[in-house]
């Protein structure tokens, strides 16, 4: 015997949204594992710019106790030639040079015009805003890249995440339209095929705030 008509439609009902919610579960399966694959991508990046900021920042440090280092070790040098002979000047300028020779590029420069001025304190070029600037630059820059690639992989996470508690009430969605034709009465079988359908909307409304 054929089925009645309403019967008939609720069938319908039902095997379209089974349908329905099964392709959009592996929709939003298949784009949280982008975003995971995404987001994997970003914390190696960020791992990465981390090792190498640790890595620059020995070299900075080094590089900063060198200079410290040569200049305190130069100076004497430079008291010396102002009362040297020539012979002794061209030996002490050698040693000036030699000593300065190991330091950061334009240190050398910088630190002769601070003997020059006599030693001013304020023209010290270890305290020169620029000179440690430029000493840190490159351990900050991979420093701040880590962690603003740290937060984008992050965020990638979050809306994986958020699919994937979508993806849990569209289960309960499909869970609904699977008992929904176990009863035989009629309004019990609408009232939880409408129930599916709310929970569908509710589990796609949830999906979309992750777009």
């Amino acid at each position: 015997m054929e089925k009645s008509s309403p019967e008939r439609t609720i069938a319908i009902v039902t095997a379209v949204m089974l349908g329905l919610v099964s392709v959009v579960t592996a929709l939003g399966a298949w784009q949280a594992a982008v975003w995971n694959g995404i987001a994997d991508e970003y914390a190696e990046d960020a791992s990465d710019a981390q090792d190498v900021s640790i890595n620059q920042g020995v070299l900075a440090n080094y590089s900063l106790r060198l200079d410290q280092q040569t200049s305190a070790a130069t100076a004497p040098y430079w008291f010396q030639l102002q009362s040297a002979d020539e012979f002794e000047t061209l030996y002490l300028e050698f040693a000036i040079r030699a000593q300065l020779a190991r330091t950061t590029p334009g240190f050398a420069d910088a630190w002769l015009e601070w003997a020059d001025s006599d030693f001013v304190v304020e023209e010290n070029p270890l305290v020169d805003p620029v000179y440690n600037a430029e000493l840190r630059k490159s351990p900050d820059s991979y420093a701040y890249a880590s962690s603003v690639l740290a937060r984008a992989g992050e965020a990638q996470e979050a809306r994986s995440g958020i699919l994937a508690q979508a993806a849990l009430i569209q289960a309960l969605a499909l869970f609904l339209f699977g008992i929904s034709g176990v009863n035989r009465l009629r309004s019990v079988r609408i009232g939880v095929l409408a129930l599916g359908v709310a929970v569908f909307l509710g589990g796609l409304a949830l999906a979309v705030t992750a777009f």
